[in-house]
């Protein structure tokens, strides 16, 4: 199984776009208070941005991304895309509700089951099975996983509201993709491994609250 990590100028693109807009989003409800206290939108500051842009938007992004390498080292065809409808009605959503709702569909990792020949231009087919489907899956979940345990180490070596938010956020993440229903991760690891998807679910539940309990000291 050989690794062939492969992006594009439009992959790249996609990944800025989704981070930039996701960041501010998120950033209307970490901060609605600091942002909505006067009623005005200029009272909103680049340190917002950037704090929710760590805590929060690499959250996605790096989920999606955990997708996109394991179905390469597989030999699929694997590119995140971008939703502009989904990334449009986050802004707007959280801006309208003032922080208090939000709706993230920032996009998708679009696999398919075909690799480029040697040649760069033809394409031929690969045999897809549950188990790959389930790991390329369980990629994003563990990927948040990890990076709650991160966030969950860096706040307690320095208590700040950005590790404390990454560590939830993240365990959040991973608990909601786990839902073996509709198109989420969760669905295609049940259909693969139970025993691995109720691990899995267990490990994310025990680290969202463990980053509760970390957000409560």
């Amino acid at each position: 199984m050989k690794s062939k990590f492969k992006t594009s100028e439009t992959e790249i693109k996609h990944i800025i776009i989704a981070l930039i807009v996701l960041a501010i989003a998120f950033s209307f409800v970490l901060f609605s208070e600091e942002i909505f206290r006067s009623g005005s939108f200029f009272s909103y500051t680049p340190q917002y941005f950037f704090y929710t842009l760590i805590a929060v938007g690499f959250a996605f992004v790096l989920h999606e991304l955990a997708h996109k390498f394991v179905a390469q080292r597989y030999g699929f065809w694997a590119e995140f895309r971008m939703w502009p409808a989904g990334l449009f009605f986050a802004v707007m959503m959280a801006f309208i509700f003032k922080g208090g709702f939000v709706f993230a569909a920032p996009g998708a990792t679009m696999i398919a089951p075909v690799t480029e020949t040697k040649n760069g231009f033809a394409m031929k087919k690969i045999h897809i099975t549950s188990e790959k489907m389930g790991k390329i899956s369980l990629a994003g979940p563990i990927t948040n996983n990890l990076l709650t345990l991160a966030f969950i180490a860096l706040s307690l070596l320095a208590p700040m509201k950005v590790f404390e938010t990454g560590a939830y956020v993240n365990s959040w993440l991973a608990i909601f993709n786990l839902l073996p229903f509709a198109v989420l991760d969760g669905k295609k690891i049940w259909a693969w491994n139970k025993a691995i998807w109720i691990s899995a679910m267990l490990l994310s539940i025990g680290l969202f609250i463990i980053s509760g309990l970390v957000g409560a000291v």
